[in-house]
């Protein structure tokens, strides 16, 4: 019984140990244009980047949910920015940018423009990477 314990144990930590060397690479569809959507957007992301340490991240920003990407609408231009530190990708949806009138000088520093978010993600998907939908 004892032997059996250790071996357990043995295998526990590695399959911790595995999956911590694993590289995470998520795509987040974020929609979401309040404040405490914005919110735990970067606490989620934040928490992935401490936990893995080397997770590939990509938050596409469309609909609605561009506002938290947009100067003077974001509530969270810090964490935007600590988090780009860590290469987490933003991304802004020209489709939704060209209907909303918002020129890319109006989005914030280092973030990226994709020509539709659905196509984005979709490649993302096509590539391995995991969904994730944020902001209901």
């Amino acid at each position: 019984m004892k032997k059996i314990l250790t071996v357990l144990s043995v295998l526990f930590f590695a399959m911790q140990a595995f999956s911590q060397q694993r590289q995470h690479k998520i795509v987040f569809d974020f929609t979401a244009a309040d404040t405490a959507s914005f919110a735990t957007m970067m606490r989620h992301a934040k928490s992935i980047m401490d936990l893995t340490g080397n997770a590939q991240l990509e938050i596409v920003c469309h609909g609605p949910g561009l506002d938290l990407i947009v100067k003077g609408k974001t509530t969270v231009q810090k964490e935007i920015e600590e988090l780009q530190k860590l290469n987490v990708i933003f991304a802004a949806c020209e489709v939704t940018m060209k209907r909303r009138g918002i020129d890319k000088s109006q989005i914030v520093a280092n973030a990226i423009t994709v020509p539709a978010a659905i196509l984005e993600i979709s490649s993302k998907e096509q590539d391995g990477w995991s969904y994730v939908k944020e902001g209901h």
